[in-house]
């Protein structure tokens, strides 16, 4: 699970058409315009009374599977950014907001738990209306936790998986998650649920991040349109067997995590006897953030994992 120590404290940019941030987050001054990623277009899927946003970039006619990309707690699509403009020269790739993240926004308050499964099955929602059946899938984080769920429910839509610096965890119970979360957590959240402005500091004490200022501006922002979404969706990777899920998954995959990480590869022998045959990797010199502290890097690995492009 992730625990307050573990709170992946997001960055952020995206491309044009992202909603505002929740009102009233208890942040003020933080700037929630995200910068300009690399995409040539976007769009929104109404899905159960709300809407995905996705964002995409490269050519549409390879005759392979499309990448997906899905970002990590409290984070936006344009965590993405980098990555995508590299993996984006030779595949087409869509970026998604997760559930009541950047641009995606529900209508009312969130529930108490957003489960890992309703937000994939909101995704594989959206690849039928977008005439994708099936995706070289990679998530990190939240979103690779919900890549888990995706790829073991629907195998058939899966070409390849690789999860990013995810809690790969066993399932906690509704009072642990609130001790760990609804108690816990009051240097990152209000009493209403809204975050409010951490330490910059956090990011190198807990996921080991080195460069942190420019990260650590753009995580405000991000966290600011996530608002109460934050809470409800780490209860929701809480109350999940996501490594015990884990072992269900049939797809090709990759599991990597930063070098100097220090908030997941704790979970690394758990997924390793879950998953004996994926490949297991570490990203030279980054922490828990590769995306954004080392996306060449992680690029070529992502590319190189992926390459072939033959339907499995």
């Amino acid at each position: 699970m992730i625990n307050r120590r573990d709170f992946v404290l997001a960055a952020g940019v995206s491309a044009l058409g992202v909603a505002g941030p929740t009102p009233g987050s208890g942040q003020a001054g933080v700037d929630v315009t995200p910068p300009v990623g690399p995409w040539d277009s976007w769009g929104e899927l109404r899905r159960a009374g709300g809407v995905l946003h996705y964002a995409a970039t490269g050519p549409d006619d390879t005759g392979k599977p499309p990448i997906i990309l899905l970002h990590r707690l409290s984070g936006w699509l344009s965590d993405w950014r980098h990555v995508a403009a590299i993996l984006g020269r030779e595949r087409r790739v869509i970026a998604f907001d997760l559930p009541g993240h950047g641009g995606s926004q529900w209508q009312g308050r969130p529930p108490y738990i957003q489960t890992l499964g309703e937000s994939a099955s909101l995704l594989v929602g959206a690849f039928d209306e977008l005439a994708v059946n099936k995706v070289d899938l990679i998530g990190t984080s939240l979103g690779g936790c919900v890549s888990v769920i995706l790829a073991a429910l629907w195998p058939e839509r899966i070409n390849r998986l690789a999860i990013v610096s995810s809690a790969l965890a066993p399932r906690r119970s509704l009072d642990q998650i609130r001790a760990l979360i609804d108690d816990a957590q009051d240097d990152l959240f209000d009493e209403k649920g809204l975050p409010i402005v951490y330490p910059e500091s956090m990011l190198s004490e807990t996921f080991g991040i080195v460069d942190t200022h420019d990260i650590y501006v753009e995580s405000l922002g991000s966290r600011k349109a996530a608002g109460l979404w934050i809470q409800p969706s780490e209860r929701g990777v809480a109350i999940t067997d996501i490594v015990g899920t884990l072992a269900r998954v049939t797809a090709p995959t990759l599991i990597a995590y930063g070098e100097k990480d220090r908030a997941y590869g704790k979970y690394r022998a758990g997924a390793e006897a879950a998953l004996p045959n994926a490949t297991f990797l570490e990203i030279a010199n980054s922490g828990a953030f590769a995306m954004q502290e080392e996306p060449a890097a992680l690029a070529r690995m992502l590319s190189d994992f992926i390459r072939p492009g033959q339907v499995t």
